[in-house]
Formats: structure tokens, sequence, C-alpha cells
């Protein structure tokens, strides 16, 4: 659909908050940093900052290139896949262990180094990150034309963040019932659980591309 600048951005904001509210690692990161009542507005930015550099290389063309190379594809979801699956391996372990409850005693500021470098890598590594950004968003965004495709990016990006923010304010307001371990080990487990959903989505994604 080829619109007017308001058009086109209001285009690519739906589209962005139809992809980005759905619940993904970087989604549970965001809402664990939360609740804990750690420092969460730079996970925010990173997560933020993060889709935008990916909307624009899927832009550029890197989208559309990947649509025609399934194998490349397939590659990057196994690879994906097996992040996933050591992301949510941790968590469960956590879960069974019952030292899912963070301290954000002595050593906040260098476990808060640790969790941005997590919301990276979360980020880049996420294959379900690359296809909604890269693929989809990026291709359907470089189809636009050139002088308004500006338009159908920013209304995407406005969407990633006012995403993120809304979700880190909420869970801030959540961090009161996580006063107790046992609060912590459900929320380890649902990610957990969540974390092997999306592995097996992505395995079985790979195997049908390859």
């Amino acid at each position: 659909m080829n619109g007017s600048p308001p058009s086109l951005f209001l285009e690519g904001f739906l589209l962005g908050a139809a992809l980005f509210s759905a619940p993904g690692p970087k989604d549970t990161l965001v809402i664990r940093q939360g609740v804990s009542g750690g420092a969460i507005w730079g996970i925010v930015i990173v997560c933020v900052v993060a889709d935008a550099l990916l909307i624009i290389v899927g832009a550029a063309g890197v989208g559309t290139l990947l649509d025609h190379h399934p194998r490349i594809v397939s590659f990057i979801l196994f690879a994906g896949a097996a992040y996933l699956a050591w992301f949510g391996g941790q968590r469960f372990v956590a879960c069974v262990e019952n030292k899912s409850m963070p301290n954000m005693g002595n050593g906040a500021i260098c476990a808060h180094r640790g969790v941005l470098r997590t919301a990276v890598a979360l980020s880049f590594a996420n294959p379900y990150a690359w296809l909604d950004t890269v693929i989809l968003i990026g291709s359907t965004g470089a189809a636009k034309p050139e002088g308004q495709r500006v338009s159908f990016l920013i209304g995407t990006i406005a969407a990633s963040s006012i995403w993120f923010t809304l979700l880190a304010a909420s869970s801030r307001k959540l961090s009161g019932l996580f006063r107790y371990p046992v609060a912590w080990r459900w929320l380890d487990g649902i990610i957990a659980l969540l974390m092997a959903y999306l592995t097996v989505g992505l395995l079985h994604d790979s195997a049908r591309l390859f």
C-alpha cells in the first residue's frame, strides 16, 4: 500500500506494533529487569536502537536478499534456536535450583553491564528479530517509493520505542509482587517454557526452509 507520508507512517506503526507486541526473548528480559527494580532504561535503549538498525539494514536491501536465499535464513534460524535453547535452559536451571531471584545489592553495576550485554546478544542473535525487522519490515519498506520510505520506517521504529517503554513502565509497577523467591521461580519457569516453544518453532522453520 502506497500513500501519503502520514498514512505510510501509520502503516509502519501498525505493522511494527503487531510484530513487536508478540512476546520474545527481549521482552522477557525487559520484564525480568523491570520487576527486579534494577536499572532498565539502558536496556530499553539497546532494544530500540537494535530494532532501528535492523530495520534500516533490511530496507537497504538485505531483507530482499535474504528472502531469495532460504538456506542462509535456515542457518540463521538454526543458530538462533541454539541460542534460545541456551537462554531458556539457564532460566530453567535457576528455577529448579531456586536461584531465580536476582541480587540487586553489591555488584549491581557489574550485573547491569552483564544484562546490557545480554540485551545486545538477544537483539542481534535472535532470529525472530531478524525475520520481523530485516526481512518483513525491511523488505516491505524497501518496496515503498524512495521519497516516502522514511515515513514508513519511522513509523515502525516509533512502534518499537513505545512498546518497550510501556513494557518497562508496566513491569516497574509489578515489582512489589516479586519480593519473594517463589514469584521469581514462576517467572523463570514461564520464560523457560516460552523459550522452549520458540526454539521448537525455529527448528521447524529451519528444517522447512532447508
